[in-house]
């Protein structure tokens, strides 16, 4: 028995070379169909079986794949070559009874690659194995250290695109011009082949989650362009954001699959069967799980026909998601979408049953990044920043954790930046003027996983102290009106940017202006706004030897969420 795995790489860095969306579209739709139409095209050139049919019928390729009708057993007959474990965005893993078939498998794959998206780095590997003596859990663990040294032995993708003779640039890419084609004004464009590849491909990639978001939301579209996006309703005061999430622990679940499942006592061959049911369910249930926490957070985004919503999806599946949507209501979608994916996870009964057995709570979590920009920043550079805002986020692993095996507990957070100054984009330069010896003036990641859902962890000070509803409660002071004076804010914004500016000064000048205004300003909630009772700081935990303060991360998400209702969910 060949088991066959078929995996892009460097998805992120193919996706998001460029600042143009379509072509950032039509590459998260090249490397969707790698993974999936390409290599059910493949078995039913090389075997001339039926498994085509699986992609049929509007792209119901997930409830499909359990049919066994279609995706028969590898052994339940003789003539049954070919059976597809996983198929999803970039990457599938199939049982082939022969090598020879399997290598034809591969070709066919690479091949359409080469042709239909070039620049894409895919590959095969092939690892053979007794199903009646051996494991499929440890081939699997195998295979994907097979991979990981086979690619890093090939060349690079952007050794195909060689500069002699000199030619012209792509003005996009960089890459070695190859056609011209035309923008949105009918202007001429040099293009490189990688380019034009993924622009030929991104209505499809449009209308293929048009077609996922109409399951669940009927009637709902969103834009089709950046230029859409920000020219709607109006562009004045537009704020853009790149939003990227991703599920925590997936990798070692996935990795270590058979240690998470029922064995039984059965024989290798039911073991092995048994695995592949499981190992694909579960892949399939965390594409829905994922799918319908986008839909529920779709709803965050408040638009006046109530049909066009303010998002436009990059990747979408597994445990990814990528978008670009109104800044405004980003934070809210942000919050949406993990509470809703931990809630999916949590009523899915294959997802639940594993990850109580992975991570001791049947339940997944995930975390997010949400970089803020304005609609001319260049949108690349704009992910890049989304992604080390998500990994800030993954702190949260670190911190709460299993009291028995030390292991991440799951708890849903998110990293956010406003880019105000785009003189200075980098991750760790934009935090270290927010950090000083002995003091901080952030408290992010935010977490918002409820109270109530991580009281089993081994320790629960630094996920309270970081709890999002805090934030919240310091926003809702900050925006409080005074009724009886025209509405103007009860915390004057001139008492609030003095605030703000003695926050860059230290921690006694900054305690030093709160105090002076603290007495004046008690009953419209200025108390709230502080870390203790007669300063702006707290340490984070008791034994701490650093000062914290969430006052400017409110002040700066203030415009960004809408907390004109109180929202005490997290503390359940």
């Amino acid at each position: 028995m060949q088991l066959v795995l078929i995996e892009t790489s460097g998805n992120q860095n193919y996706i998001f070379s460029t600042n143009k969306l379509k072509e950032n579209i039509g590459a998260s739709e090249l490397t969707y169909l790698a993974g999936t139409k390409w290599v059910l095209e493949a078995v039913q050139q090389v075997t001339n079986s039926a498994l085509w049919t699986l992609w049929a019928d509007n792209y119901q390729l997930i409830n499909k794949l359990l049919d066994e009708t279609l995706n028969k057993p590898i052994t339940s007959s003789d003539d049954v070559k070919v059976e597809v474990i996983i198929a999803t965005s970039g990457k599938a893993l199939l049982l082939i009874k022969d090598k020879v078939t399997a290598k034809r498998i591969i070709q066919y794959v690479t091949h359409k690659a080469l042709i239909e998206a070039p620049g894409l780095d895919i590959c095969g590997v092939i690892h053979g194995f007794d199903w009646y003596q051996e494991t499929l859990g440890e081939a699997n663990r195998k295979i994907h250290q097979e991979f990981a040294t086979f690619r890093s032995q090939r060349p690079a993708p952007d050794l195909r695109f060689l500069r002699l003779p000199v030619i012209d640039e792509c003005s996009t890419s960089g890459l070695p011009a190859s056609e011209i084609g035309f923008d949105f004004e009918n202007k001429p464009v040099i293009r490189s082949v990688v380019s034009s590849s993924k622009v030929n491909y991104s209505e499809k990639g449009l209308e293929r989650i048009r077609e996922l978001i109409k399951k669940e939301n009927p009637g709902i579209n969103f834009p089709g362009s950046i230029r859409e996006l920000i020219a709607y309703p109006d562009k004045e005061g537009r704020w853009l954001s790149v939003i990227h999430a991703d599920g925590n622990g997936l990798g070692e679940i996935f990795i270590n699959f058979n240690k998470h499942i029922e064995i039984c006592n059965q024989n290798c061959a039911e073991a092995n069967r048994n695995y592949v049911d499981k190992l694909r369910r579960f892949s399939i249930a965390l594409d829905i799980c994922t799918e319908k926490a986008f839909n529920s957070a779709i709803h965050a985004f408040d638009s006046p026909d109530k049909k066009l919503v303010m998002v436009i999806p990059l990747v979408l599946g597994g445990d990814d998601l990528t978008v670009v949507c109104d800044g405004k209501n980003a934070i809210k979608f942000t919050q949406i979408f993990l509470k809703s994916f931990e809630e999916e996870t949590r009523e899915n009964k294959i997802i639940s049953a594993i990850a109580e057995k992975a991570l001791g709570v049947n339940r997944l979590s995930a975390c997010a990044g949400i970089a803020i920009i304005k609609p001319k920043f260049p949108f690349s550079v704009a992910y890049k920043l989304a992604e080390s805002l998500m990994q800030s986020a993954k702190e949260v692993k670190k911190k709460v954790t299993h009291p028995e095996t030390e292991k991440p507990y799951p708890c849903s957070a998110f990293d956010f930046h406003i880019l105000y100054d785009s003189s200075n984009i980098d991750f760790k330069s934009i935090r270290s003027k927010l950090e000083s010896k002995g003091q901080k003036l952030h408290v992010r990641p935010y977490v918002v996983t409820a109270e109530a859902d991580i009281q089993g962890a081994k320790d629960l000070k630094w996920a309270r102290f970081h709890q999002f509803y805090k934030l919240k409660e310091k926003i809702q002071v900050l925006l409080a009106k005074d009724e009886n004076n025209n509405n103007k804010r009860q915390l004057p914004n001139s008492q609030i940017h003095d605030l703000r500016a003695g926050l860059f000064l230290g921690k006694s000048i900054a305690d030093a202006r709160y105090l002076l205004i603290k007495n004046r300003y008690i009953e419209q909630g200025i108390i709230t706004l502080a870390g203790s009772e007669d300063s702006l700081f707290q340490k984070e935990e008791t034994d701490s030897e650093i000062y914290i303060t969430g006052l400017l991360d409110a002040i700066d998400a203030a415009e960004f969420l809408n907390v004109e209702e109180k929202n005490n969910e997290q503390k359940g």
